[in-house]
């Protein structure tokens, strides 16, 4: 018997999984959704409908479908599984369209899909400017409910891009907005989406999640490539309001053709969950097949956020050398050069004075090296003075007065944007990364301000939605580069980039500063303190652990550049402490920006701890709690053991002392743990329902490793990488032998290990070579000892401890 049924009751469709009841109105079209054999949370009363125009008049949102002339249901096998899949054809009041729902459910899946599609059936192209998959609000009797009575939501918010806010408002909050909207409100806003105006009324991108801290509803769309996804959520208790559109920017229907929207998605969660956006980011997944690099890629290095636009052909080969240098201590692989070597943003292919010999010989001097040369540029943002802007100005977007259009403040000037609907802008394209790569030969190229190929405008071909053109344009630009070029996005719409990128930024720029800070401007720091996408250490954080859900999975994620300098910043040591924390759990791309000529020998030591990248990614235990989560969770699992390294930030202002309750991490709290302090260098014994942490300082941290202490011998510390045993490739406890087999770091390895061993005395050797042991730390219980070893080495070693 199949597990998901349709059934009709009392002019009611019920469509039903093991998951999930979707109940539909033949009569209205409303629709209810709601966990199956539950009551809440649920989905009550919500319409779908379309925002179209008739030429030369305005949109008009047309909600009042008529009665299905058409109801089909049928068994379907998609990338997701199988399922039922319902089919309600209609008509639209007032309009020669012909609308078609389809919703399906699975066999083995928790989430529902559905599809909005309009035929034109009139005699004159019709103008479609949204669907509305789904929109349940106070003007149609619709409503999320969460309990009987009505109350106050919170919405997990997702921004266009990497640097438009992300993350969690409650309903007696505002929507973020920005005192940069003149300069910057192109780069950190989507010009596309409204801003929220009253208190609990947000507006996201792509997928978000609506909660009550005990359940979620989570909605976006699984398919991503032809139209920008909006949510809207109003969480104040009067209203609890949601909407799911896909916006079609009033694309022109010819009579007879169709449209259809993206897939859109819908989700009830229970929580606490570890990852409530697992199921969404995978579904997505399979729909786009991203391309997700083989192995983790390798540390990089680039000079930004140290020299900026101040970089030089001598600067940069000054680090060249030192990266060569410091090979046994800090492996980078790849040395990539940032905005500062172009004539004018949009001639990307010749250099300013301070690169006298172009970028092709700066390319070879790396490749000589034996590293991988890395080239950034803006390929979508051009200077209106630049030679590609004279020469070609009708490859660029224009505004409604046929200006070309501004797509933002660039440092110094204002840039326009190229237009990616235009075919010779996509052969330029082609052939400005195929020069970059082919010619040149860069093997890693970040493409930044990306956004700018998006923004709405007047196009060559008006046929395409922002997302189509944003795509194409990208997929040029794949093109010039050939599969095997790393690719990184960044300032970029995420949706339409997913399959094409290899990795992605994911928040705002970080800088040598906690608060906000613009390197050109510093004196304006007090200003714009409260601006969340402006560069700063602080909104940075804030998207690495909001979105830790897309790493490995879209792409690889890039938390941007790690900054481990004591000179020339405004970082505290703990600041600095807690960005190498979050960075190296993470697991997403590394790439330092110091002065690598100037950069201490112990802060080199520091960044070394996070090379290679070894960890698998955590997530944030209190994501759908605060803005700022507090919990970073690194479950660690390998054949020979499994750990959990916990990352516990304070990001308030001032020292806080809180304490971590062990039932957050899946312990009881009456279980022996082995606990270790990573940056404190510190073991314990705990039982108990929470650990304290003692004080730690404004915007730092405690790193932690946590294992049950079960009687086993076993590694319960290590100093050696920041996963804490990541680096083991084998571990192996017999009566007469402890033995450790380390894997090439590719990298001088100094540290310590802790062990629990069942001897009261022992003596160990590395490789062939005795070493001491620290003894007499102290039991551990359960008849085990400690032990601390001290260990150098280089390469692949195995460390042999025996009794005696």
């Amino acid at each position: 018997m199949p597990s998901t049924t349709c059934r009709t009751q009392d002019h009611q469709l019920f469509l039903e999984s093991p998951s999930l009841t979707l109940q539909y109105n033949l009569l209205n079209g409303c629709l209810s959704l709601s966990p199956a054999g539950r009551t809440y949370p649920r989905l009550d009363g919500a319409r779908v409908g379309l925002r179209a125009a008739l030429a030369g008049q305005p949109p008009v949102f047309i909600q009042e479908l008529d009665p299905p002339q058409a109801v089909e249901q049928h068994a379907f096998q998609d990338i997701h599984g199988s399922g039922l899949e319902l089919c309600v054809r209609g008509g639209a009041k007032g309009f020669p369209l012909a609308p078609g729902l389809t919703f399906r459910l699975y066999e083995q899946q928790p989430f529902l899909l559905l599809r909005l599609a309009v035929q034109n059936l009139g005699a004159q192209p019709l103008h479609i400017h949204e669907f509305s998959l789904l929109q349940a609000g106070h003007d149609n009797h619709g409503q999320v409910r969460f309990g009987a009575q009505a109350q106050m939501l919170s919405f997990f918010k997702v921004g266009w891009h990497d640097w438009v806010y992300s993350g969690l408002r409650h309903g007696d909050q505002k929507d973020i907005t920005t005192r940069l909207g003149l300069i910057a409100g192109k780069m950190v806003f989507n010009p596309a989406l409204p801003i929220g105006r009253r208190r609990g009324e947000f507006w996201g991108e792509g997928w978000g999640l609506l909660t009550d801290q005990k359940a979620a509803l989570l909605a976006g769309f699984v398919s991503t490539a032809d139209q920008f996804g909006v949510l809207h959520a109003d969480c104040s208790p009067r209203r609890n309001a949601f909407s799911l559109i896909a916006q079609a920017d009033g694309i022109a229907l010819q009579p007879g053709a169709e449209l259809a929207s993206e897939w859109g998605y819908l989700q009830f969660i229970d929580l606490p969950a570890f990852d409530p956006a697992a199921d969404f980011t995978q579904a997505v997944a399979r729909q786009m097949q991203p391309r997700l690099p083989a192995a983790p890629p390798s540390a990089k290095w680039n000079h930004w956020y140290h020299f900026f636009e101040n970089i030089s052909e001598d600067l940069f080969l000054a680090n060249l050398e030192a990266i060569d240098r410091l090979q046994d201590t800090l492996p980078f692989r790849t040395v990539q050069l940032d905005d500062g070597y172009q004539s004018a943003w949009g001639d990307w292919d010749t250099c300013n004075a301070k690169f006298p010999h172009g970028l092709a010989y700066l390319a070879e001097q790396v490749r000589r090296k034996g590293y991988t040369p890395g080239l950034w540029l803006a390929p979508f943002v051009v200077d209106p003075r630049s030679r590609l802007a004279q020469q070609h100005p009708d490859w660029l977007v224009r505004d409604n007065r046929g200006k070309p259009m501004r797509s933002g403040f660039f440092t110094h000037n204002w840039g326009c944007a190229l237009d990616a609907s235009h075919p010779a802008v996509l052969d330029h394209l082609r052939a400005l990364m195929d020069k970059i790569v082919h010619q040149w030969g860069f093997g890693f190229v970040k493409t930044d301000f990306v956004y700018a190929g998006a923004l709405p405008g007047l196009r060559c071909n008006p046929n395409l939605t922002r997302a189509q053109v944003f795509r194409q344009g990208m997929q040029a630009i794949r093109q010039g580069l050939g599969d095997e070029t790393f690719l990184l996005g960044c300032g970029c719409p995420f949706g339409p980039a997913i399959g094409i990128v290899d990795a992605m930024r994911v928040g705002p720029d970080t800088a040598p500063a906690w608060f906000p800070h613009l390197w050109n401007i510093p004196w304006a720091g007090r200003l714009i303190r409260s601006e969340r996408s402006v560069a700063s250490l602080r909104n940075n954080v804030r998207h690495t652990l909001g979105l830790s859900a897309l790493h490995r999975r879209w792409w690889w994620s890039d938390p941007d550049c790690l900054m481990a300098r004591d000179q020339d910043t405004r970082l505290s040591e703990a600041e600095v402490i807690s960005s190498l924390s979050l960075v190296g759990l993470s697991g997403g791309l590394l790439i330092n920006s110091d002065d690598l000529t100037r950069l201490s020998p112990q802060r080199q030591q520091l960044v070394s701890l996070l090379t290679p990248i070894l960890s698998p990614g955590g997530q944030p235990l209190d994501w759908l709690e605060r803005e700022m989560p507090e919990i970073y969770d690194l479950p660690m699992r390998q054949p020979w053991g499994d750990w959990q390294v916990v990352a516990i930030f304070n990001w308030q202002d001032q020292p806080a002392a809180p304490r971590l309750p062990v039932e957050r991490l899946g312990f009881k709290p009456d279980e022996d743990l082995h606990v270790f302090d990573f940056w404190q260098r510190t073991y314990h014994q705990h039982q108990g329902a929470t650990i304290s942490l003692g004080e730690i300082p404004p915007h730092g941290c405690r790193l932690l490793r946590l294992c049950r202490l079960d009687g086993r011998p076993r590694l319960v510390g290590s100093t050696l990488h920041i996963t804490q045993g990541g680096e083991i490739r084998a571990c192996q406890a017999g009566e007469d032998a402890f033995e450790i087999d380390f894997a090439d770091l590719e990298r001088k390895v100094e540290g310590e290990i802790w062990l629990a061993l069942p001897w009261a005395s022992a003596r160990a050797r590395l490789n062939t070579e005795p070493v001491s042991l620290s003894a007499g730390l102290g039991a551990t219980g359960a008849a085990l000892h400690l032990y601390k070893i001290s260990l150098g080495f280089q390469g692949a070693a195995r460390l042999v401890i025996l009794p005696g």
